[in-house]
């Protein structure tokens, strides 16, 4: 590997990177999960949302702790190549950025809402303006960026607080004292199963809103003493999840009898809750905020990754073309492109996704290897890291994390139908096959994108 980073002028420091994470993790999901989650497990929802911030903090605790060794400019797949070999970074490279296709689902759902405050605005109309408008601030540069997210988090958190603190006000008078019995872990429709089986499959789904906040370490190489800003922001937004995920499924769980908010997203229970001017600003500061910070991040967290991905040979040079910003703007005029497509067409995306689940889980499980490698492969980095945590505190994080994905996988494929299974497995052999050969044409070299500072 040959040098070709310099260090980077650092522009974002904890509070963007903990407000840019925030925003990564609470989209969508929170607005509809929780009420599948009382479907599930009823009254107990908040007791697993705690649960769900818990189990996904030790998901991610061994990126947590790497992110104190190195300045890293190319995110995951920086770290991938040098622990796992070229091909293997390669490979979780691009597979990686199969997310980038949720951009169509994000724009979509913040036109839903804001079709629901404006509705002589057809949603197709918001969508696509919306996602416009953050490729174009996105252009203007990270430190713009980051500006606006802060704003853009802080409304976001006020709305959920909203909608959690007063909801809080009117929880049942034994919602506490009744934690602790059978009832209390009724599911909240018919046919759930309830019990330690429904509280169980609560976490499962609420995981999916409570681990997304580690995609910021795509910004380590903009970070301003990135060994210790950047695990100290992915340290404190699982506490700001507790608090604020613990007070919106209090909430949901607890105001309302369970089956009236099984399955019901935050807005059904918001309108029964609210005043009609009250419900129309939890919906602009809540559901359209959690949205409009995910899509103001993402441009940027699926940018930075491919840049370096570019630079070292496995898509051709000319993508990653920068302009005066520092913004390879070819990269997000693409991720333009892949969304508004499928909103034009009325193409669903979404059944694009879930069959690639499977090839994005086994990409997970890759990560959580290269982690536990980084001490062995990436010299200095250990002994020159930020939180100074013995080694078998690390490696065993490692082993919990391992275990906690392999079973997440394993589920994933458990859930699968044929077709999901067959795309996903298709995905994967394509991407390493291609890798093979993009690195015996010998157009890759690549460079050693980390530093230890």
């Amino acid at each position: 590997m040959e040098t070709t980073n310099k260090k980077s002028d650092g522009l974002l420091g904890v509070p963007s990177l903990f407000f840019m994470g925030l925003g990564s993790v609470i989209g969508a999901g929170v607005v509809t999960y929780v009420g599948l989650a009382v479907g599930y497990t009823g009254r107990a929802t908040w007791i697993a949302y705690l649960a769900a911030i818990l189990l996904g903090f030790l998901a991610n605790l061994p990126l947590v702790l790497m992110s104190s060794a190195a300045r890293i400019h190319g995110g995951n797949y920086s770290f991938m190549a040098t622990t796992m070999g070229d091909v293997m970074g390669g490979y979780y490279g691009i597979t990686n950025t199969l997310s980038v296709l949720a951009f169509s689902n994000f724009g979509l759902s913040l036109g839903l809402y804001l079709n629901v405050v404006f509705p002589a605005v057809p949603k197709k109309v918001f969508a696509i303006a919306g996602i416009s408008i953050f490729f174009l601030i996105n252009l203007l540069g990270t430190g713009k960026m980051a500006a606006l997210q802060n704003v853009l988090s802080v409304t976001l958190i006020v709305g959920l607080l909203l909608f959690g603190f007063l909801g809080m006000t009117r929880l049942q008078p034994d919602t506490f004292s009744a934690m602790f019995s059978a009832d209390y872990f009724l599911p909240g429709t018919p046919e759930g199963r309830g019990g330690s089986w429904g509280f169980f499959q609560a976490i499962m789904v609420l995981m999916g809103s409570t681990q997304g906040y580690t995609l910021i370490t795509s910004f380590s190489g903009r970070s301003r003493d990135a060994k210790r800003s950047m695990p100290l922001a992915l340290s404190l937004i699982p506490l700001a999840l507790i608090v604020i995920y613990g007070s919106v499924g209090l909430t949901m769980s607890n105001v309302l009898p369970a089956a009236e908010t099984a399955n019901q997203p935050l807005t059904v229970v918001a309108k029964l809750l609210f005043s009609p001017f009250v419900y129309y600003l939890f919906v602009f500061a809540g559901p359209v905020m959690a949205l409009a910070t995910t899509l103001n991040s993402s441009f940027g967290v699926f940018e930075r990754p491919l840049v370096q991905v570019t630079k070292d040979g496995w898509l051709p040079q000319s993508f990653a073309k920068e302009n005066k910003n520092g913004v390879a703007w070819k990269f997000m005029a693409a991720f333009v492109v892949i969304a508004v497509i499928p909103i034009l067409l009325n193409f669903s995306i979404g059944t694009i996704l879930s069959n690639l689940t499977f090839a994005t889980s086994f990409a997970n499980i890759l990560l959580v290897i290269g982690i536990a490698r980084y001490p062995k492969t990436m010299e200095g980095a250990w002994e020159n890291r930020a939180w100074k945590v013995p080694k078998w505190f690390f490696y065993g994080a490692c082993g919990v994390c391992f275990i906690i994905r392999l079973f997440l996988m394993y589920r994933s494929i458990l859930t699968a139908n044929l077709t999901m299974a067959i795309v996903s497995v298709a995905v994967m052999l394509a991407t390493l096959l291609y890798c093979f050969w993009r690195k015996k044409s010998g157009k890759v070299s690549v460079a050693k994108s980390w530093e230890l500072q």
